[in-house]
């Protein structure tokens, strides 16, 4: 069983941050020395309202769908499906208001009721794919 605050923490996440754009829930849902961990490095909390300004530039009509969640201790996985539509300004892809699909894993790590780490494993791969900025049938799918 998932435990309510993390549920409603995972909903705000992706409903407020991601949907609506509120920066300001980063400072209700993370700790103040929050990190998110991406193949890039650590990300403080500030970097996530930069990145969230750009993707609510570049990305609108959000819709995403908490697929699963598991809960173990202190940390709460979510599986998710999101739907948007693209606007341009990623590299240099010409938008023709696409819709496209991300899906994805994120790993909340809590400190009481706030989240402290944030590891997410997504598919910007596909995405580039869906919007033609890489070649089709230049690879196999599994």
């Amino acid at each position: 069983m998932i435990s309510d605050d993390k549920r409603l923490l995972a909903e705000r996440w992706f409903g407020e941050y991601f949907t609506q754009g509120n920066l300001g829930v980063m400072e209700e849902l993370t700790t103040e020395d929050f990190v998110y961990y991406s193949r890039n490095g650590e990300n403080s909390r500030e970097s996530m309202v930069d990145f969230m300004k750009w993707y609510q530039s570049v990305f609108h009509d959000d819709e995403w769908v908490l697929e699963d969640l598991i809960e173990q201790g202190n940390k709460l996985v979510v599986r998710y499906t999101g739907w948007m539509t693209y606007k341009g300004g990623w590299f240099d892809i010409p938008s023709e208001n696409q819709r496209v699909k991300e899906t994805g894993i994120m790993i909340f790590i809590f400190n009481g009721s706030k989240v402290k780490e944030m590891w997410c494993e997504n598919s910007d791969a596909g995405i580039l794919y869906d919007l033609g900025a890489l070649e089709k049938n230049t690879h196999e799918v599994f």
